[in-house]
């Protein structure tokens, strides 16, 4: 993960509330997380046809690897983003 920038002008550090959202992480052996699937089909043709899970974001189709973490809007229940381990533990693992 690239390094955070250091203050520039008049900005300062300030901690953005928590935000409540679902994670789950995908691991071998585990059902797939919520909102991620193999091979879409968009009316009944194949988006893919890889055999990779895949989340769709707002963003487009995001592929998983093995311990990205899937964070999923807690009242919309959508997918809203795709981290790594790393990234879900620096963000919410307190200490």
């Amino acid at each position: 993960m690239a390094q955070p920038h250091p203050p520039q002008g008049n900005q300062q550090n300030v901690t953005e509330r928590p935000e409540k959202v679902y994670g789950e992480q995908y691991v071998d052996g585990q059902p797939l997380p919520v909102g991620a699937v193999i091979d879409p089909t968009f009316d009944g043709v194949p988006l893919f046809s890889d055999g990779q899970p895949r989340v769709s974001l707002p963003a487009g189709w995001v592929v998983l690897t093995l311990t990205d973490w899937v964070i999923t809007n807690r009242y919309t229940g959508r997918a809203v983003e795709v981290i790594s381990a790393e990234e879900f533990s620096e963000r919410f693992n307190p200490g």
